[in-house]
C-alpha cells in the first residue's frame, strides 16, 4: 500500500480532524483513509456514469435518434445487449 504524507495542515484543521476521528473511535489515519476512500468512490462512480451518457449518446446517434426523440427503456436495453452480443461494446 501507498503512504500518503500532508504537511502544513493548520492547526486547527488538525484539531477538528481529531476530534471527529475520535468521535467515530478511529485514529486519524483511520479516519482520513476512509474520507479519501470515500473520495475514490465519488469519482468512480462520476467517471462510470460520464462514460455510460457518453455510450447512450453514441448509441443513440448510431440508431438515428436525435436529442428531441424520445426511444423506449427496452429499446435502448435491446440495442445495448445486441452491441455487447456483436462485441461492439
Amino acid at each position: 500500500m501507498a503512504t500518503v504524507q500532508v504537511r502544513d495542515v493548520p492547526d486547527d484543521v488538525a484539531a477538528v480532524i481529531a476530534e471527529k476521528a475520535n468521535a467515530e473511535h478511529k485514529s486519524v489515519s483511520a479516519y482520513l483513509r476512509d474520507l479519501m476512500a470515500a473520495d475514490v468512490r465519488r469519482e468512480l462512480q462520476r467517471r462510470a456514469i460520464t462514460e455510460w451518457d457518453e455510450k447512450l449518446r453514441r448509441t443513440q446517434r448510431r440508431i438515428g435518434i436525435t436529442g428531441g426523440a424520445t426511444i423506449s427503456g427496452a429499446d435502448v436495453v435491446r440495442e445495448v445487449r445486441d452491441d455487447y452480443d456483436r462485441g461492439d461494446e
